[in-house]
């Protein structure tokens, strides 16, 4: 028996050189010929309007930018010329300061093709008594603000809410024995509890684990609707003190235009769409790929070491099993 595993594991070690060069094979990849226009910009309430029009880039190649030689691009804000004030690259700035209800156009002759297209600014999103509470539980700890949206009445309004967070300091790598010095920034886990009017499937995307929610003023047009977000934060037993974590809260209203594309993107960075074919993400640009869609956002940003302890004794039911539920989830995937 000791012979035969001998003569086995002789036979192993003469096998890998061949097993390692077989390894070694170039995979040659061609290089597509042809590529596409691309025009991507958000127009944005209170902002200067800038976009990024050029070329498509290889998946493989370093160039992250490919600028349009002799680019001509006009844009047009309510009917009105703006001049160009500066470029970088492939980043086209114009003049003035966008306003809410603004239509823009935007002509684009390049490579000899035309390109065109078309957007509004949306009304910034009334909001109100935005201020955050912390909360600690045996089991989570929590952000929650109960923060007040006044729709504005007879309008078709796409809102976009979205929850980021900078953790910056140094982590103890327990494998290594060393500090990790970290800044990322990251999606949150967030839970909007007992609110079907912008939660429910036929006017919502809802998506706590992804840090978003989306959704149509189709039940609460004209209310003064209250919006109960509660933020779910993870305990890292790691961190060392003192260690910061900066939260932003996105309260946006987008154009139908940005709420297809946002919907799109997301679906080709999901999971499962791995092992599918994938297709082409929204556009509303004429003769190029890419989007052009409006955008009036509210922003709040705070420290987390900052934040008030919450005024009540314990949270609502409701979040506590939304909380264990999303964590279940992330356990679950984990495995």
């Amino acid at each position: 028996m000791k012979r035969i595993a001998h003569i086995i594991l002789v036979g192993f070690v003469c096998l890998v050189p061949f097993l390692v060069s077989s390894c070694e094979k170039t995979l040659d990849i061609d290089e597509p010929a042809d590529r596409e226009l691309v025009l991507n910009a958000v127009p944005a309430a209170g902002r200067q309007p800038f976009v990024h029009f050029a070329y498509t880039r290889f998946f493989l190649d370093d160039n992250n930018d490919q600028p349009v030689p002799g680019a001509q691009l006009t844009l047009y804000v309510n009917d009105t010329v703006r001049p160009l004030v500066g470029m970088v690259n492939s980043l086209f700035y114009f003049a003035d300061t966008l306003r809410p209800d603004d239509r823009l156009r935007i002509d684009i002759q390049a490579d000899g093709r035309s390109v065109h297209a078309e957007t509004y600014v949306p009304l910034y999103p009334a909001v109100s008594s935005f201020t955050p509470f912390y909360f600690a539980s045996e089991t989570f700890n929590f952000v929650a603000t109960n923060f007040y949206l006044d729709d504005h009445a007879g309008r078709d309004e796409y809102y976009n809410i979205t929850v980021t967070v900078r953790d910056s300091g140094a982590r103890f790598n327990e494998w290594l024995g060393r500090l990790d010095t970290v800044d990322t920034v990251h999606t949150a886990m967030f839970t909007v509890p007992n609110s079907p009017d912008i939660t429910d499937g036929d006017v919502a995307v809802y998506s706590p684990l992804g840090g978003r929610l989306m959704f149509l003023d189709r039940r609460i047009d004209g209310q003064h609707y209250q919006v109960p977000l509660w933020i779910i934060l993870l305990k890292d037993t790691t961190e060392v003190a003192p260690f910061k974590h900066y939260y932003t809260v996105d309260v946006e209203s987008i154009t139908p235009a940005r709420w297809n594309y946002i919907l799109s993107a997301s679906s080709q960075n999901s999971m499962t769409s791995f092992f599918a074919e994938q297709g082409r993400v929204f556009s509303n640009v004429n003769g190029a790929l890419g989007i052009f869609a409006g955008s009036a956002k509210r922003r709040y940003q705070f420290d987390l070491a900052t934040v008030p302890g919450f005024p009540a004794s314990a949270p609502p039911p409701e979040v506590e099993q939304a909380a264990k539920q999303m964590c279940g989830y992330l356990s679950d995937t984990k495995q």
